[in-house]
């Protein structure tokens, strides 16, 4: 039996390994289905895990910058609603559940 999984991974970081991926002769299920067998195979992540050096304050914040930006254009494209109708949407939907 076979299941799907949904995953959240920024969309430079898919193409980049979906076309390394695709150099192998692999597509991106088979590449995950790779990894989680390895994982099983060594019980925990199959390789190295090293810690990372501590982000600069410049970088933290040029990424915040860049996500505030991504969000202002998310807006502007009207992909965005407020707290408050999401939350009369759900009453609407779910009131009588």
């Amino acid at each position: 039996m076979k299941a799907n999984m949904n995953i959240k991974v920024d969309t430079d970081v898919r193409d980049a390994a979906k076309n390394i991926f695709g150099q192998m002769g692999l597509d991106m299920t088979t590449a995950v289905n790779m990894f989680l067998l390895a994982a099983i195979r060594e019980k925990g992540i199959p390789f190295a895990v090293t810690t990372v050096p501590k982000a600069s304050d410049e970088q933290i914040i040029e990424m915040l910058a860049s996500k505030l930006r991504n969000a202002e254009a998310q807006e502007q494209a009207g992909q965005m609603r407020s707290f408050d109708d999401f939350v009369a949407e759900m009453k609407a939907a779910y009131a009588n559940n």
